[in-house]
């Protein structure tokens, strides 16, 4: 893979040497491949320059010897014997790079570049004197030559360093995300392992309750009594999952905290990746008052996901959704507002209860667990908070959430 790359750049940089200008109305005649090499030279860290200028010096020499002969009707020798010191050049220059160390000062641009200038002199006035092609006019070309290209090569090479840390910084930033998303749905899977602890000890308590009921009968007694306790085996190890969740959810909520902005940032991107994936019309809309610091985001996270996808789900075509955010007497108020199909007045009472649902699959008629608003719920109470909701039918549902400021910031 290595020899392949080296072989590719070797190959670019020997086409564009064959590009020339002749800077300033001059005779002497210089080439675009020494920018390609230089560029190389200042951001590959995994190829040599002697090796480079090297194999550079050969697929010059070697390229303009056939353009010799076949254009200019020159004997071999002859060819190889004009092009020579294009060879020497490149060698020469990747010699001198190898011995100052210019990767090791280029963070420091002044220094590098004029380092660079001076080496791209060097190497041409050396390429000049085995030419014999030397002169006051001709060293002023060189210098004033190098300098140019040298800081095209410069100017190339920021840019590729700012394209790089883009980069780098997008896909953190996709990362960051798609962590956050993770973590805020282990959180809301963490609702339905604690519904399911209730069950399990309502379950291991009528056990219990069969087992004192049926004492007098040896072989019932005996069977109760091995339910309860397998019951509650599995209590336990509901237990240690739902307590090393909470930890691991506190313990890098207690590390961190997160603007609100960026909260909405995380859930926009995501969402809209959503929408794309499914082929939605629905555009999102995002404001705030202040842009305050948060603790307890996973929850907020959690919060804002479940409202969003169900108003997702109810709109129709051509659907707008606000998320807006405003502070008053010390609460934080946020809207989630649609224009969807909106809820019937008869069953918005009963959207929070657990197990409450109005979708089914269409295919096979299968409810859904009807847990999301439930869970939502849950968690605005345990932050001390409230949620209510309006609807009317085909115009869309706004649900409002109060909470306390105290309960998301320090």
């Amino acid at each position: 893979m290595k020899e392949k790359k080296l072989f590719f750049i070797v190959l670019l940089i020997t086409l564009f040497a064959q590009v020339y200008f002749y800077p300033f109305q001059s005779d002497l005649k210089l080439s675009i491949g020494v920018i390609i090499f230089n560029f190389v030279i200042l951001t590959r860290e995994d190829i040599e320059e002697i090796t480079l200028g090297v194999f550079c010096g050969i697929g010059v020499l070697f390229v303009r010897t056939i353009i010799s002969v076949l254009l200019f009707k020159a004997e071999i020798y002859q060819g190889l014997i004009f092009n020579f010191p294009s060879f020497l050049y490149y060698l020469i220059l990747g010699t001198l790079i190898k011995a100052t160390k210019i990767r090791q000062h280029k963070e420091n641009i002044i220094y590098s570049f004029l380092l660079l200038a001076t080496l791209d002199s060097l190497s041409n006035i050396f390429e000049a004197l085995i030419r014999r092609n030397i002169s006051i006019k001709v060293l002023k070309v060189i210098v004033l030559a190098a300098i140019i290209r040298s800081l095209i090569v410069y100017l190339l090479s920021l840019a590729h360093k700012k394209e790089k840390l883009y980069i780098l910084k997008k896909e953190h930033q996709e990362r960051y995300s798609q962590l956050n998303l993770l973590m805020s749905n282990i959180q809301s899977e963490m609702f339905y392992l604690k519904k399911s602890m209730k069950d399990i000890e309502k379950v291991m308590g009528e056990s219990y309750s069969l087992y004192e009921e049926y004492s007098h009968e040896e072989k019932l007694k005996e069977k109760t009594l091995n339910i309860a306790r397998e019951v509650h085996e599995i209590k336990k190890d509901y237990h240690r999952v739902t307590s090393g969740l909470e930890d691991l959810i506190n313990s890098v909520e207690n590390q961190e905290v997160m603007t609100l902005s960026t909260v909405f940032t995380i859930i926009r991107d995501n969402t809209t990746r959503y929408i794309n994936a499914n082929g939605l019309q629905v555009k999102l809309h995002f404001s705030f008052e202040q842009n305050f610091e948060i603790i307890p985001y996973y929850s907020l996270f959690a919060i804002l996901n479940n409202l969003i996808i169900n108003s997702i789900e109810a709109c129709e075509d051509n659907c707008n959704i606000d998320v807006i955010e405003q502070e008053r007497d010390g609460n934080i108020y946020i809207k989630v507002v649609d224009n969807g199909r909106g809820i019937e007045e008869e069953v918005l009472p009963y959207i929070f209860n657990p197990g409450f649902t109005t979708k089914f699959q269409e295919e096979t008629g299968t409810s859904s667990t009807g847990i999301g608003l439930a869970h939502v719920k849950n968690i605005i109470e345990n932050l001390k908070g409230a949620i209510s909701v309006e609807s009317k039918l085909q115009e869309g549902t706004t649900f409002l959430v109060r909470i306390p400021k105290n309960s998301l910031s320090r």
